[in-house]
């Protein structure tokens, strides 16, 4: 018996080629992210230096919210100064 002939056809679509990664793809791509590293740290530096600048400002290095705790820098002696022991 013959089979009769089919009404549809039954079509594949190749794609082309994609276009292969070569070593310069990489390099450029290796590039761009040393790139945005490097500028990511530069941003970061800029905002921590300027933070500490601030920082120095308010707080000067005199600035002492608490008295020392060391008992031989704060003893004072019988006249009153304060004892100059050496270490």
């Amino acid at each position: 018996m013959q089979q009769p002939k089919p009404d549809a056809y039954v079509v594949t679509i190749i794609r082309p080629p994609e276009r292969e990664l070569t070593v310069g793809d990489v390099i450029i791509g290796s590039l761009g992210v040393a790139g945005a590293a490097i500028l990511a740290a530069l941003v970061l530096g800029a905002v921590v230096g300027g933070g500490l600048g601030l920082w120095k400002r308010f707080f000067p290095k005199d600035w002492r919210p608490m008295p020392p705790v060391a008992p031989s820098l704060s003893t004072p002696t019988s006249d009153g100064r304060p004892s100059s022991q050496s270490r």
